[in-house]
């Protein structure tokens, strides 16, 4: 059984977009409007969901000088965290921001997506490992999952790989 699923059909979709949002962004503060627009949720719905979050005391409300933020109780959260935390997310950050940096020619998911760790090869010449350490921190930090990465030239893939040292399953990412 699908726990997602389960949660998103007995669940007013709006509010599950909206702790899904909260979830996935724990630590940063949201205006009302931001929240609205990133969920694709209207302002009032926005505005009334966020209120009963709040007394469910799984929201803060700050007062920013004139402007309310919210941003999620990371005490009483958590509960929903491993229902609506997407994982992939963080997967596909990384995917987005490794196919900027210059040298890479393929980046392969080694094995299955885990729930809190992926690892990664990335086939290349002359990459900056300096540039791709910060991410692979960034990522752990937001979204509590790790990158496990080793940067290989093509021969070095090539030659492993046919030593049978990366048989199973792979898939690309990203390819140049």
């Amino acid at each position: 059984m699908d726990k997602k699923k389960v949660i998103e059909t007995l669940f007013d979709k709006k509010i599950v977009k909206i702790l899904r949002l909260l979830v996935n962004n724990q630590g940063r503060d949201f205006y009302l409007r931001e929240i609205a627009r990133t969920t694709k949720v209207s302002p009032a719905t926005t505005y009334r969901t966020l209120k009963l979050l709040k007394d469910l005391e799984l929201v803060e409300e700050k007062k920013n000088r004139y402007l309310k933020v919210y941003c999620s109780n990371p005490k009483n959260i958590s509960m929903f965290a491993d229902l609506l935390e997407d994982k992939s997310a963080a997967l596909r950050e990384f995917t987005e921001f490794i196919s900027t940096v210059v040298g890479i020619n393929q980046v392969i998911l080694h094995g299955d997506e885990e729930r809190e760790r992926a690892s990664i090869i990335i086939v290349g010449t002359g990459v900056n490992q300096e540039l791709i350490n910060p991410k692979v921190v960034e990522l752990k930090e937001r979204f509590n999952f790790s990158i496990i990465y080793m940067v290989l030239s093509q021969d070095q893939y090539d030659q492993m790989v046919s030593m049978g040292l990366y048989s199973g399953k792979k898939a690309v990412l990203f390819n140049s």
